[in-house]
């Protein structure tokens, strides 16, 4: 889109000490804890294009510890190598929101906004495969070539738009979040609501926001239920469904989430606020998109180069995707030939992986060096 995305990395290292700023909850308490959250994120800058800075909320002095800009220095390589010879970004995911349909949301609509537009962003960075974040805009223009889209917001659309939206992406998965084509100024919105996502769609009453998975739901790969325990409206449910298309249910019976195989590609709705990673998986799965662990973790892959960030201990089954050597970037050792190999990680643990020629750190190679 021409701009310069611009990353405020405003993470909690263990020098921020009775800190209640944003993200003090979630920050690290050792040093190594904080080097790992600073790896991951400016790793993913830099295979992802964008900028970034860190920044000492408070003027506290966060980042006050020679050992925490070692980091900038282990990626300096990794970033020359991307600014010179890194591809577009491009994954095969991509996180959809529009500005006009959140316009339409009232007082007390975080309900549904902050577990599906803010929150949401847990599940998608650890499905296991890299997404994207753009506007509507970006994708009726025709410029994501993503394989699945994750529309989190479609509310307002015009009978146009909705038209381009199944024509510009035939062939790939749509995942329809909580209301889409709901909102409309002179037609019947079941209609519009049905010519969007192939489904035939109804109000709910009396019934809390949280899916339960089916027996079908549990054969495909979901174990838990998800959404928001309370009342909200609109509470959309699929009334035309098979039962072999539904994946997950009300607390009521009715259909909340339904995989419905269409003329112009799969279309996945789910009713309820919110997307868990089990459930982006399955979509991956069913869009024919390249999973780099069929477990929760981050990653974030570019050119040569998968970043990984461990989402609990243990072995952890990597597909990189290229029948290539590869290699460890921070240590320059030999992890094996890909695409398939087994990482032993520890929660929060964060690892860069170089596949095909070898290429380490400055750091690395200055030890190596030294020996």
């Amino acid at each position: 889109a021409g701009k310069l995305w611009l990353f405020e990395d405003d993470t909690r290292t263990y020098l921020a000490k009775d800190s209640r700023f944003p993200g003090w909850i979630d920050g690290a308490d050792t040093l190594a804890d904080s080097q790992s959250l600073l790896l991951r994120n400016t790793a993913e800058v830099a295979l992802r294009h964008f900028g970034t800075w860190w920044m000492d909320l408070g003027a506290t002095g966060w980042f006050d510890d020679p050992e925490l800009w070692k980091v900038m220095r282990n990626l300096h390589r990794l970033d020359e190598v991307m600014l010179a010879q890194g591809p577009p970004f491009t994954p095969e995911v991509a996180a959809v929101v529009d500005e006009r349909s959140i316009l339409h949301t009232a007082f007390g609509s975080d309900v549904v906004t902050r577990p599906l537009i803010y929150e949401v962003r847990r599940p998608l960075g650890r499905m296991g495969t890299p997404y994207g974040q753009y506007l509507l805009s970006d994708v009726l223009n025709g410029e994501i070539p993503a394989k699945m889209l994750v529309f989190l917001a479609a509310w307002h659309l015009s009978k146009e738009e909705r038209i381009q939206l199944r024509r510009i992406n035939e062939g790939k998965l749509k995942i329809w979040c909580y209301a889409p084509g709901y909102l409309t100024e002179d037609e019947d919105p079941k209609t519009a609501m049905k010519e969007l996502t192939g489904f035939e769609l109804e109000d709910l009453s009396g019934t809390t926001a949280w899916a339960e998975p089916t027996d079908r739901g549990r054969q495909l790969g979901l174990t838990a239920g998800f959404g928001v325990k309370r009342p909200i409206q609109p509470l959309l449910a699929v009334v035309d469904a098979k039962p072999e298309e539904i994946l997950a249910t009300y607390p009521n019976g009715a259909a909340a989430v339904a995989l419905r195989r269409l003329p112009d590609g799969p279309s996945l709705f789910v009713g309820v606020p919110n997307l868990t990673s089990e459930l982006l998986r399955l979509a991956a799965r069913q869009a024919g998109v390249h999973l780099f662990c069929q477990e929760d973790a981050n990653i974030y892959a570019n050119g040569p180069f998968i970043t990984i960030h461990a989402a609990q201990d243990g072995d952890l089954a990597i597909d990189t995707g290229m029948r290539t050597n590869v290699w460890d970037y921070l240590t320059g050792e030999s992890l094996g030939q890909g695409p398939r190999l087994s990482l032993v990680m520890q929660k929060g643990e964060t690892r860069i992986l170089v596949c095909g020629e070898r290429i380490v750190a400055t750091a690395a190679e200055s030890s190596q060096a030294g020996e």
